[in-house]
């Protein structure tokens, strides 16, 4: 098993890579401690959630906590979405 990178080279690349992406436009925050990587703020758009963890985890976090939080109208419509069942005739 690989050694985890020290907290500085994992906030130093996470930073470099927040830069280059459209996460920035979110204004999210980020802690680094032991390797684990904490994110807070707000997101508009559900697949930026795992964005920012995938993020992370490529940076060299060891684990990360993701506390970002899903506003707006696209949270409560993923909220109300119903299973739908479709039957395929044979």
């Amino acid at each position: 098993m690989a050694a985890a990178a020290p907290d500085a080279a994992i906030e130093k690349s996470l930073k470099a890579r927040l830069s280059r992406s459209k996460l920035k436009q979110d204004g999210l925050a980020f802690v680094v401690k032991d390797g684990v990587v904490e994110w807070t703020g707000e997101v508009g758009v559900p697949q930026r959630k795992g964005t920012a963890t995938r993020m992370a985890k490529a940076a060299g976090a060891t684990r990360v906590v993701n506390r970002i939080r899903v506003q707006g109208g696209v949270a409560k419509a993923a909220e109300k979405k119903e299973l739908r069942v479709v039957r395929v005739a044979r």
